[in-house]
């Protein structure tokens, strides 16, 4: 099995005004998703990412600008195994959030750094 993460992209302009507990009322349940894949041995973790942030670049850093006031950006990732590019990319589209129309998964197989 190789590893893949999952990227959760969002309207990040939506959910700027928004309390956690707003922002994640509207959700889905997750939670029957997740353990689906912890039965099947394919989920290793995820979690939400907070709205606030810094964009880290050689000139410094900036809690604003383009980055971060995108209106679609990364609010959250999981980390999963599967056995190829398709089954990761099944995975995504079985999330509760990409069957409502709520989010899009962006998914990455990992790189080997070459020796």
């Amino acid at each position: 099995m190789k590893k893949f993460m999952l990227i959760v992209r969002e309207d990040l302009s939506k959910m700027r005004g928004l309390t956690p507990e707003q922002r994640f009322s509207g959700s889905p349940d997750m939670n029957s998703w997740v353990r689906d894949l912890m039965s099947a041995g394919k989920y290793i973790t995820g979690q939400p990412f907070a709205i606030e942030g810094y964009y880290v670049s050689q000139t410094g850093a900036a809690s604003d600008g383009h980055f971060l006031q995108d209106k679609e950006g990364l609010s959250g990732f999981d980390l999963i195994y599967a056995n190829d590019l398709d089954d990761a990319l099944k995975i995504a589209a079985s999330c509760p959030m990409v069957k409502i129309g709520m989010a899009i998964r962006e998914v990455r197989p990992f790189q080997e750094f070459p020796e």
